[in-house]
């Protein structure tokens, strides 16, 4: 029998009557009712705010801390020609922030060029060196985005050749802030202890509020960019971020930035249905890969620039990067699952650790992710740094295993340690490999990881195949933009028979087969499942089937398609 990897936790219906007043108050389908009763929602008006975002979704960005003192330095810095700096972040979250507080500061007349730190050379975050070399250019105001909450020393070095700083930035907070001139941030309290009404937001999203106030507007020329930053950190798509989103997708099927038109294009990405997915899956892998493969500098002039010339080269250069990034990690993960069961480590061990010979450090974290997708243990993956005896790596966990606390009891032995309880990253001696394994292993018996336990798949209701439409699926989108905390709904379909068992693509790795109930036939893929093709014909009879529910267009017709969780 095929085993799901998922728990499956069946949502309870709510009160009849209570959908019907719903549905009925907010002129949506009953089962568009149902699911907002289930999240949470338990008045009409806070579910209609929900469904139809406004302006007034937007908070004064005058409440988040320091925002007043640090809006008044930077008017001084525009008004006194001073040279500002912005210290951003390689990542697509850190380049879209970086786009945004660039260009409103262009706007406003202001002296100011930008710096993101290489992954490589830099390291994440705020960095001595690098802040020496912006002042010693004349620099005499830096705003970080995307980061600097953590970064004291570098901070300091700022403050001792008498160039201030301002933070922005929203990652979590250190026991101790900074010394900087201001901290901008939605999660640190005020003088009254309040701290900003929404305290998701992502780093793109804390230089758009930096950019309303300082235009004393939204900034509706910069929501596009705000957008793909705030779908690419994977923050929480409730309040200000579904504004952000849903507001943003609209931006982009009208944008006349010719960067993100041709990296559009580029994505095979069809503008006129654009959404959350298509810069998930399309656009931020293709900025995120600059920063991975080499400098996420020119991912900010792709975004900016208004010559088409060199935006069709920058575009095709991330591109490049991106399909370069994709063969790496296809490359890597193959030796590493080679490595892993050579070893029999899934067998007999709760956690695992790769090492690598010399493989590229922008996609170790992604490996990481791959197997512990396969696996479904905390995962270490690290590589040997050629001419030196260091290994270097990222680790990824599940939701039952703090991998930051796992491995912080020996950060005096290692070289550079940082992270948080699913991602961290570390670089050590060679030689304390085994300490570092034994350590994870330790920490699994002292967090009592249970392996068996499945991840939970919360399933909303049991629909039958003969209902399920492309006018149901367009009505489901109002739930829209999908994301953490709004997931897409997922839904047990209910059939009579199972056909049409086939694998798809080049290698037959994908499954696809059909749900049939009455004249009604529902396709449905499962990707990476082609193995199961056999055995879904054998027991084709006792399957229960659970997935989301999305349109298809193939050749001009439209069929609704249940992508398959398994």
């Amino acid at each position: 029998m095929i085993q799901s990897k998922f728990k499956w936790q069946m949502q309870k219906t709510p009160d009849q009557q209570l959908i019907k007043k719903f549905a009925e108050g907010l002129k949506v389908d009953p089962l568009i009712a149902a699911i907002l009763l289930q999240r949470g929602f338990n008045d009409i008006s806070a579910a209609e705010t929900f469904l139809k975002p406004s302006v007034k979704s937007f908070h004064d960005p005058l409440l988040m801390h320091d925002m007043a003192k640090g809006i008044s330095r930077i008017q001084q810095a525009i008004e006194s020609a001073e040279q500002i700096t912005i210290y951003g972040d390689y990542d697509a979250d850190g380049i879209t922030s970086t786009t945004i507080m660039f260009e409103v500061l262009t706007d406003l007349g202001a002296n100011v060029d930008y710096y993101i730190p290489n992954r490589f050379t830099d390291g994440y975050g705020p960095n001595s060196a690098a802040f020496k070399k912006i002042i010693n250019g004349g620099t005499t105001l830096i705003v970080t985005v995307d980061n600097g909450v953590a970064g004291s020393e570098a901070i300091d070095v700022a403050n001792d050749l008498h160039c201030d700083v301002i933070v922005t930035d929203h990652h979590s907070l250190p026991d101790k802030l900074p010394n900087a001139y201001a901290i901008i941030h939605p999660r640190v309290k005020n003088e009254e202890g309040l701290a900003y009404p929404f305290g998701e937001l992502s780093g793109a999203g804390v230089a758009l509020k930096v950019a309303q106030a300082l235009t004393d507007e939204l900034p509706v020329d910069l929501i596009d960019i705000a957008s793909i930053g705030t779908v690419a950190d994977v923050v929480s798509l409730t309040d200000e971020n579904r504004a952000i989103v849903k507001f943003g997708l609209t931006a982009i099927q009208n944008t006349q930035r010719p960067g993100l038109l041709a990296l559009i294009k580029l994505a095979n990405i069809n503008l006129a249905s654009f959404d959350e997915q298509d810069i998930g899956f399309g656009i931020a892998p293709r900025l995120n890969s600059l920063g991975r493969m080499d400098d996420a500098n020119v991912g900010v002039e792709l975004l900016s620039t208004f010559d088409e010339d060199r935006a069709s080269q920058l575009a095709d250069f991330a591109n490049q990067q991106n399909d370069t990034r994709k063969s790496l990690v296809d490359q890597f993960y193959q030796e590493a699952v080679q490595m892993v069961e050579a070893s029999g480590d899934a067998d007999h061990r709760a956690t695992l650790v790769v090492v690598g010979k010399d493989w590229h450090q922008g996609v170790l974290g992604i490996v990481a992710s791959k197997l512990l997708e396969k696996y479904g243990r905390p995962t270490l993956v690290l590589t040997t740094i050629k001419d030196t005896d260091e290994l270097k790596g990222s680790g990824r966990s599940i939701d039952s295993f703090d991998l930051f606390a796992a491995i912080d009891p020996m950060r005096d032995q290692t070289i550079g340690f940082g992270g948080h309880h699913s991602a961290v990253g570390l670089t050590i001696k060679a030689e304390k490999l085994q300490v570092l394994r034994d350590q994870l292993e330790k920490a699994a018996n002292d967090q009592h990881l249970d392996l068996s336990q499945k991840p939970t798949c919360q399933v909303m209701t049991a629909l039958p195949a003969a209902k399920v439409t492309t006018d149901l699926v367009d009505q489901l989108a109002v739930l829209a933009p999908f994301g953490q905390d709004n997931d897409k709904p997922t839904f047990e379909i209910l059939y009579d028979r199972l056909t049409n068992v086939k694998t798809m693509g080049q290698t037959g790795s994908h499954l696809r087969f059909s749900l049939v109930q009455g004249n009604q036939s529902l396709n449905a893929v499962a990707f990476r499942k082609g193995h199961l093709a056999a055995q879904l014909l054998q027991d084709s009879d006792n399957v229960r089937v659970v997935g989301q529910l999305s349109n298809n267009t193939w050749n001009g017709r439209t069929n609704v398609q249940l992508m398959v969780a398994i």
